[in-house]
């Protein structure tokens, strides 16, 4: 029979063995991030390099979701904001020396996703990592970057600089690193649970700190890591974010939105809110002050104003949805606060945290009108923008009544001043002063208010056409009134219209065929004769000649829509539109992205925009100019010179002291030959260096090369000037070439510093010389003889291998028979 005293003591006992053997027998069997590990780099969503006839101009920056985020400060003694690093997918590293408002890419040497990033020393040295335990530095404030030697190949998800000196970063399988010399040299520590995810850490200074981990468990350390105190912190769902508030207080969150909190130094965990947020995984926690804090997670974004004990959802359109990924957040002070996350989600806010402002478009733009190359309008789901710099800004427009409608869709200007925006329930919006005030249309024989308008079609000024997924509209009124032309009963769902006057028109649709009007719009026929059934846009030149956009196919027809015939090398677009500014010079664009200048006889592929998540629309203001809309705030200006010839490649390169240029053509056309023409770069005028005869006409591949001798130092830009036998000439795209003449004796510094291992110097002789290059010690002791010989005038780069050396600091000395001599400091960084 059991007493009282042994009952107490068995309970007590099996609580001991509970709380021992939970975490050995919890956290092999975790659970895992939905995140998966980034070890390539999609470089479709990195900015655009080329120079053709397509400029990226927003945003110029990787189109990725941003998983570190960090400041240096948030205000400078002159009252600007300061400056920040943000990381993320792909090795994306970029840098806002404004608060922000302007972000520059870096970039980073790494395509491994980096997760986290820190700066120390006012921000001079900043260090990021992320998965394949990647770690880079930079040592000037995070514009260059070198790859550190890392003791890990786990993934790295946290770092913090606790000091200019003391750091710590934590990863998957056991990785606990920690640095003494301010992030050059990171060393794996003796843990606990040594295969266990280390998910996040926290130190309020460098004794007093929490890591987090798998089975629910929290470690606490009052010595600098020296050792460990493993506490329970609820349920056994892994926690992976903390954050340390002072020594009794800390906040933690996790899998399947687990939220805790203690105010005794972690002896005692308690759930937040009663029972955690609605969110597959919390991602950081961060506190401004003693009770004020943020959370970030894959499902929201919360505000605590009492130290963690509950939470509050902040819905704020510039997060994105309710559901939304929030993935970090930097607050360099109390009010002052940014927020990465999906997308390129970069958030501000200026008031702790209750309202924020996106520091730069990351919607996926659905529509574009420009009047001119700097002014135009564009559209996203949410929120309507406007520029006035060519796309470069975009200015979100507030004078638009968004608190009356759900989303917008559709848009479509008649000119500069007139345009509508078709949003859902469905309504049209119309304005006549260039977007600055809009007012609500008539709509009348809607028979369902479900869905929105999806695409407009202007004819005239007075007659445009609008359609949603089961109805076609008609106004001839310049859009004050519209009605209902057509109810299409049982399954389809319009997709796109167009019409060639003001009584012949298509509408393609999806899960069914195509619709065809000879009046108006008074009655629409299907085309039952058709075979295809998820038609995306339709383009007609005339009453005969036409085509249809299906998934990743072209057809045509030549005879009014009765005969359709595929163009089989017209393919990869995806879900296509067409965009046109007359009848010959019409686009596709899409996944990918093509052009033909004589009305579909020959399409041109853009391969440079291949997969860069088109799938919206182009808008040209002239036949050879425009811009280009996509996802994730992109934009595209258009700007084609075109070249008579079909040149393939115009390309340029340096050989000492000689350009040699080179370019082929596909095919020629009336050519008489080609000008090469030079200018140095701040110069206005070009001047003829000489002149090589074409081809004439010609279909076959021909090869053409020049070169030229330079003399002075300079930037050189070369380009040709095709000319044809009627005297008609067109410009191609222009080449730089830089040139430097050696002047004097000079001694660079070695690249990169610090190498790791191998260390490039450079120098320049002004006449023929005997060099000599010694490497020395930091106590003046010479370790190595790089150069010992006579050398010609000229440039030298010399490729200095430091694997047997420890790291440190070095110096190497150059010295000639001329009597020039200099030293250089190297830090080797192994």
């Amino acid at each position: 029979m059991f007493n009282k005293k042994s009952l107490k003591f068995n309970f007590l006992l099996s609580l001991l063995l509970v709380l021992l053997l939970l975490p050995s027998m919890n956290y092999a069997q975790q659970e895992e991030r939905s995140v998966q590990p980034g070890l390539t780099r999609d470089y479709s969503l990195f900015p655009l390099q080329s120079t053709g006839v397509w400029t990226e101009v927003h945003p110029l920056i990787p189109r990725v979701d941003y998983w570190g985020i960090d400041f240096a400060n948030a205000d400078l003694p002159t009252g600007q904001a300061g400056t920040g690093w943000a990381v993320g997918e792909g090795g994306a590293v970029i840098k806002t020396t404004n608060g922000g408002q302007k972000w520059i890419w870096y970039e980073s040497g790494v395509e491994n996703t980096l997760r986290t990033v820190a700066s120390v020393n006012n921000g001079q040295r900043v260090i990021a990592a992320g998965d394949g335990g990647i770690i880079i530095i930079s040592e000037d404030a995070g514009e260059t970057w070198i790859q550190l030697s890392s003791p890990t190949t786990r993934n790295i998800w946290n770092l913090q600089m606790i000091t200019d000196e003391i750091g710590w970063m934590v990863g998957e399988r056991g990785t606990a690193l920690k640095t003494t010399d301010g992030g050059l040299i990171w060393v794996q520590q003796s843990m606990p649970y040594p295969t266990a995810p280390y998910w996040d850490v926290s130190f309020i200074d460098t004794s007093f700190g929490y890591m987090c981990t798998s089975s629910g468990i929290v470690l606490k350390t009052t010595d600098g890591g020296v050792s460990w105190i493993t506490q329970i912190a609820g349920d056994t769902r892994s926690l992976y974010t903390i954050y340390a508030i002072d020594t009794l207080r800390a906040s933690a969150g996790g899998f399947a939105g687990k939220v805790v909190y203690t105010s005794d130094g972690g002896n005692n965990w308690l759930y937040a809110g009663g029972g955690g947020i609605s969110a597959p995984e919390i991602n950081k926690i961060k506190f401004m002050d003693e009770v004020k804090g943020c959370l970030a997670s894959s499902g929201g974004f919360y505000k605590s104003t009492n130290g963690g004990v509950s939470w509050y959802e902040i819905i704020d359109l510039n997060l994105g949805s309710s559901k939304a990924l929030t993935t970090n957040l930097s607050f360099p002070t109390e009010e002052k606060g940014f927020v990465t996350g999906g997308k390129m989600l970069l958030a501000k806010t200026t008031n702790e945290g209750e309202n924020w402002s996106r520091t730069i478009v990351n919607a996926d733009l659905l529509n574009i009108f420009f009047s001119d190359e700097y002014k135009g309008i564009i559209n996203s789901k949410d929120l309507i923008y406007t520029t006035n710099d060519g796309g470069y800004t975009l200015d979100t427009l507030l004078t638009f009544p968004y608190n009356q409608i759900l989303y917008m869709d559709a848009m479509n200007f008649l000119d500069s001043s007139n345009g509508f925006i078709g949003v859902s329930r469905p309504k049209i919006y119309k304005t006549i002063d260039s977007g600055e005030n809009w007012y609500l249309t008539n709509i009348t024989g809607l028979t369902d208010t479900i869905g929105a308008i999806i695409k407009f079609f202007s004819q005239t000024q007075l007659i445009s056409w609008a359609i949603k997924s089961k109805q076609i509209m008609k106004t001839t009124d310049r859009g004050e009134n519209w009605f209902v032309q057509l109810n299409s009963p049982g399954a389809g769902y319009f997709s796109s219209i167009h019409f060639i006057d003001s009584l012949y028109g298509w509408a393609s649709i999806l899960n069914r065929r195509p619709f065809k009007t000879t009046d108006g719009g008074e009655n629409w026929i299907e085309q039952t004769n058709l075979n295809f059934y998820q038609t995306d846009d339709v383009y007609f030149k005339d009453t005969l000649n036409g085509w249809l956009l299906d998934w990743n196919k072209l057809y045509k027809t030549i005879d009014g829509g009765i005969n359709w015939t595929l163009d089989s090398l017209l393919t990869g677009f995806g879900s296509g539109r067409f965009g046109y500014f007359d009848s010959e010079n019409i686009f596709i664009t899409g996944d990918r992205v093509y052009r033909t200048t004589n009305a579909g006889i020959n399409w041109t592929e853009f391969p440079e925009l291949a997969n860069q998540g088109w799938r919206m629309t182009i808008d040209l203001f002239a036949v050879n100019s425009g811009f280009l809309v996509g996802n994730t705030g992109l934009i595209f200006k258009y700007y084609d010179e075109t070249v008579p010839v079909e040149l393939i490649n115009f390309e340029g390169w340096l050989n000492e002291n000689e350009t040699n240029l080179q370019w082929t053509t596909a095919t020629e056309t009336n050519n008489r030959g080609f000008y090469i023409q030079r200018k140095k770069l701040n110069e206005q005028e070009w001047i003829d260096l000489d002149f090589i005869e074409g081809k004439g006409n010609s279909t076959e591949i021909n090869y053409y090369s020049y070169k030229d001798i330079l003399t002075e130092s300079g930037v050189y830009c070369y380009r040709l000037k095709q000319t044809d036998f009627d005297g008609t000439y067109n410009y191609s795209e222009e080449i730089e070439i830089y040139f430097s003449v050696p002047l004097e004796y000079e001694l660079f510094q070695n690249f990169p510093n610090p190498a790791n291992p191998i260390a490039n110097i450079s120098f320049t002789l002004p006449q023929k010389s005997f060099v000599e290059i010694n490497l020395y010690s930091i106590n003046g002791e010479l370790v190595k003889q790089i150069l010992n010989e006579e050398k010609e005038k000229g440039i030298y780069n010399l490729e200095v291998k430091l694997n047997d050396f420890a790291s440190g600091v070095y110096f190497y000395k150059m010295t000639t028979d001329k009597g020039f001599y200099d030293v250089k400091k190297l830090v080797l960084l192994k």
